[in-house]
């Protein structure tokens, strides 16, 4: 198992509330993540938790496939969205998202760490930060011209 963390971070003319709300709905997610094609929200989920099963369509070269995978919601604050997200084969993603007002808006970071198999693990590292890097664009263009 290897493991790994990069961190993004973007400035989003919005108010944090806005942000948060955006973040912790899974369901508006196939909106700003590049690669997430469909969300579904679990039937049974553990108290306190909000589990969603989620189909992302991926490309390794020339070959494309979906995969689907656990999303938790593991606690919202008025400035955080704590998430963890379990994938096949042994892939865990957490990732901490912080919002913090600043002149004229919000800055919105993310800290994602990721352990996977060893073969897998540069390949899906890569896609994540990839996909993170365009969904904080895509964020940032959905709020402000939504505004």
């Amino acid at each position: 198992m290897k493991q790994g963390k990069f961190e993004k971070e973007i400035f989003i003319q919005s108010d944090v509330k806005t942000v948060v709300d955006l973040i912790a709905d899974y369901s508006q997610h196939h909106k700003i993540h590049p690669l997430i094609e469909k969300v579904e929200r679990a039937k049974d989920e553990p108290a306190g938790v909000r589990r969603y099963f989620i189909t992302d369509n991926l490309q390794w070269g020339p070959f494309k496939f979906k995969i689907k995978y656990q999303a938790d919601i593991i606690s919202v604050t008025e400035d955080t969205v704590h998430t963890q997200a379990y994938q096949s084969p042994n892939t865990h993603v957490e990732n901490l998202t912080k919002i913090t007002l600043t002149q004229n808006g919000v800055t919105l970071h993310e800290t994602i760490t990721m352990k996977a198999p060893d073969l897998l693990f540069d390949y899906a590292f890569k896609q994540a930060q990839t996909a993170h890097g365009e969904m904080l664009q895509r964020i940032k263009d959905f709020i402000e011209k939504n505004k």
